[in-house]
């Protein structure tokens, strides 16, 4: 059992006063003089811990309970409240923008105690952005596995066991979806079939799952699911949306601008939406169809030289030249362009980032962007205006608009004000 000695008192003391140095001094003159005493081990453990010498602290710990097991329901709560001081430090990295200390932070704070999901699911989502997809595929199922342990000294509140399966619910439709772009096809699509069960209407997991069955060659068997979806009157914006991605990343492009004509007649104001469909066109040179498409994009999205260049192809294709030639003059004349727009609507809170790249105007000119939002029946939510401030030709910058309210927007256009 554990006791005091004429080296714990001093040594908790100094714990207290965060001289871990010290404290693990006296811990380690514990030991020495008397190794049977776990509580030594329990303050050296403590002590390393503050010097951030993780495995050292994990050490002692695990000798501390070989040698009193019930010293687990002490160890469990410092190892915890270590776990929260090292996520706290990678969250204030991340938001300062410094991934490499954000990242060490996490990755110390899961060895501490690798029963809290969150410091898993943070590092995938750093990985995923800087396309480390093996890691970040690997801290997803660190984090799934974390969620199967408990507490050896508390049982969980429902708020916690909430939240956990909302993080098990998110972690397996992240991963299953990096397994699909990693081509890890079958793995995929036994994922997708896991989240069905708790979830068997869910349009977006049934249209990822037959895109991970079709790259397995069953191409008539992920077909009959994207009919049934597709003969889905009642489909409303956001699955039909869902559709049409996969769809498009199962190489359907035809059915893909099917779901997307719909999803337009639903949202006529979506960028996005109006910026797949141009896509799904191009993709079967269906140039026809894709001018009107197309026109109808760049005046959404009328800063961005992709969309410029759709339209412009699409007119050349179509044999009129002269409008082909206007569409290109009408991007050159831009002062601004606006590259990699991301939308990220959440409740409460939708978020536009993409970046404003230099063009005609002079660098440091102010330029106004007005974003408006919509909702789920296509009506307007809210409105921002950002000022960017033009980059010189070859240089971007990055941007964001955000609507925040209590009516969600699920997409958006943009406009040039001046």
């Amino acid at each position: 059992r554990p006791t005091n000695s004429r080296f714990t008192s001093p040594a908790i003391l100094l714990l207290a006063q965060e001289q871990y140095q010290q404290a693990l001094v006296q811990a380690q003159q514990g030991i020495a003089a008397e190794e049977g005493n776990p509580q030594h081990y329990f303050i050296a453990g403590q002590a390393h811990l503050g010097l951030n010498n993780v495995d050292e602290a994990l050490r002692m710990f695990e000798r501390a309970e070989q040698i009193y097991p019930a010293y687990e329901l002490e160890i469990e709560p410092v190892r915890e409240q270590a776990w929260a001081v090292a996520f706290n430090e990678g969250v204030n990295a991340y938001n300062d923008g410094d991934m490499e200390i954000a990242t060490t932070a996490w990755q110390r704070a899961n060895r501490i105690y690798p029963l809290r999901s969150e410091a898993f699911l943070n590092l995938a989502v750093i990985h995923t952005q800087q396309a480390e997809y093996d890691e970040a595929i690997q801290a997803y199922r660190q984090g799934l596995a974390s969620l199967e342990g408990e507490p050896a000294t508390r049982a969980l509140t429902e708020e916690e066991i909430e939240e956990r399966e909302e993080s098990r619910g998110l972690m397996l439709v992240n991963l299953a979806q990096l397994l699909n772009f990693t081509e890890q096809y079958a793995e995929a699509e036994q994922l997708y079939r896991q989240q069905l069960e708790a979830s068997p209407n869910n349009v977006e997991i049934q249209s990822n799952l037959a895109v991970a069955i079709a790259r397995q060659g069953r191409a008539a068997e992920a077909q009959t699911i994207y009919n049934r979806l597709l003969g889905d009157s009642n489909l409303g914006g956001t699955d039909l949306f869902n559709v049409g991605v996969a769809l498009f990343q199962g190489e359907n492009y035809e059915q893909s601008a099917e779901a997307f004509r719909r999803y337009t007649q639903i949202q006529p104001n979506s960028r996005d939406g109006w910026y797949n469909y141009a896509n799904a066109l191009y993709a079967q040179n269906s140039w026809g169809p894709l001018v009107e498409v197309a026109t109808r994009l760049v005046a959404l999205d009328p800063l961005n030289e992709n969309s410029a260049l759709i339209l412009a192809r699409a007119h050349r294709e179509a044999g009129q030249n002269q409008r082909a030639l206007q569409a290109l003059q009408a991007n050159e004349a831009h002062p601004v362009h606006i590259e990699d727009l991301e939308f990220r609507p959440a409740p409460q809170r939708a978020v536009v980032r993409g970046r404003v790249a230099g063009a005609r105007a002079a660098p440091g000119t102010p330029v106004q962007l007005r974003f408006t939002f919509f909702g789920e029946d296509g009506a307007t939510v809210g409105t921002q205006t950002v000022t960017v401030t033009a980059p010189a030709q070859g240089q971007s910058t990055t941007f964001e608009a955000i609507h925040e309210g209590a009516q969600q927007a699920v997409t958006y256009r943009y406009e040039l004000v001046r």
